[in-house]
């Protein structure tokens, strides 16, 4: 009978599987007792849903279409895999929208569908490798956006497109090598933009030149040197970070070494990881200009073209230069001067050698002179 008692306290005082959703809620609602799908007993006046913590795997268009009044949806740590076409179309008021720790893979253009004033959407902590031309372009008044901590690995042109409000791109922890040229051409308040911890190789600064960025985070890539061009493209942003990145003291490095102020706080994020000599030793505080060489370093393609173009323009002028001087020495030798040789006024005139007309040779003569 004990047992039996202490049962039945157990079952009267556990909340049910939406207790914390349930009738009772006004205007906002939370639950984490591990729920398999949104609950559709709320009242229809809420504007804030928090079901972090459950194991939703699957958002459908009726999920809320009870809930148009909703600004604030929280859906961090479910098992989403799966948001079916317009799951959102009837949250035209929704500005906040929290997907974070959950299992998407791929970002599609009607996923977004009717969240037409949706300020903040954060994707952080999935395993997202592909995003669909016009994903965003449902999204027209996002101010941030997070995609950090996802499998990206290329950002394409049309990724982006229509997001003239957004001011926050996060996208780090990726594993992006590959930014096209024109990926940020429609972000023309885009203040922040993170990009850390990625296999970035080669400064994007096609990328990059039309923003008029406050923040840029580019630690922890795979960049090894940098152009001047790129030394002024980060010294007029406010904040910088471009630590931990193998940089190579070589050649290549000698014009941003002679830019270098100390005034930037970049510059102190210069530690060369190559070659064997420097490695470890500050660009800005350390290394000399003389110690910049590219002896016995195997430098791209692209350098050794480049290197290779200068040998070939230096060789063209030097010859230019020497053909130049050859002549003059040859007409001040063969166009007397004469005022201060005043003898040459009364040199004979020599009659000029008379040409030879091929014209008036007689080929069969000639064959025969010849063969004679």
């Amino acid at each position: 009978m004990k047992r039996l008692l202490v049962f039945l306290l157990i079952i009267l005082v556990e909340p049910g599987p939406s207790a914390a959703c349930s009738s009772s809620c006004s205007s906002s609602c939370s639950s984490s007792s591990r729920l398999g799908s949104v609950p559709q007993d709320l009242p229809t006046t809420i504007t804030w849903l928090d079901l972090e913590n459950n194991d939703i795997t699957t958002l459908n268009q009726s999920d809320f279409s009870r809930y148009s009044n909703l600004k604030y949806i929280h859906l961090y740590n479910n098992r989403i895999s799966v948001i079916n076409s317009r799951a959102f179309y009837s949250l035209t008021r929704l500005t906040t929208l929290y997907l974070i720790y959950n299992q998407l893979t791929n970002l599609t253009a009607d996923m977004f569908v009717g969240l037409d004033n949706l300020l903040n959407l954060d994707l952080e902590h999935n395993n997202i490798h592909s995003i669909e031309a016009g994903t965003f372009n449902t999204t027209p008044r996002l101010q941030s956006l997070q995609l950090n901590n996802n499998q990206l690995t290329s950002l394409q042109a049309d990724v982006f497109v229509v997001l003239d409000n957004l001011q926050y791109l996060y996208l780090q922890y990726n594993n992006i090598s590959t930014i096209a040229a024109d990926a940020f051409a429609n972000l023309p308040v885009l203040r922040s933009l993170h990009l850390s911890h990625n296999n970035i190789s080669t400064f994007p600064i096609e990328a990059l030149s039309n923003l008029n960025l406050s923040w840029l985070m580019m630690d922890n890539n795979q960049m090894e040197t940098l152009s001047t061009i790129v030394y002024d493209m980060l010294a007029s942003i406010s904040s910088v970070s471009i630590s931990n990145n193998p940089w190579q003291c070589d050649c290549r490095m000698l014009p941003i070494k002679r830019k270098m102020t100390g005034v930037p706080a970049f510059e102190t994020h210069i530690v060369c990881a190559g070659p064997d000599n420097l490695q470890g030793k500050s660009l800005l505080l350390v290394v000399e200009p003389a110690d910049l060489n590219c002896d016995g370093i195997r430098v791209s393609l692209p350098v050794f073209l480049s290197a290779l173009g200068g040998v070939a323009v230096g060789a063209f002028l030097t010859s230019a230069a020497y053909s130049a001087m050859w002549c003059k020495i040859r007409r001040r030798k063969t166009t007397p001067n004469l005022v201060k040789y005043p003898r040459y006024k009364f040199a004979r005139k020599t009659t000029p050698s008379p040409v030879l007309d091929l014209s008036v040779i007689d080929i069969e003569t000639d064959v025969s002179v010849t063969a004679l």
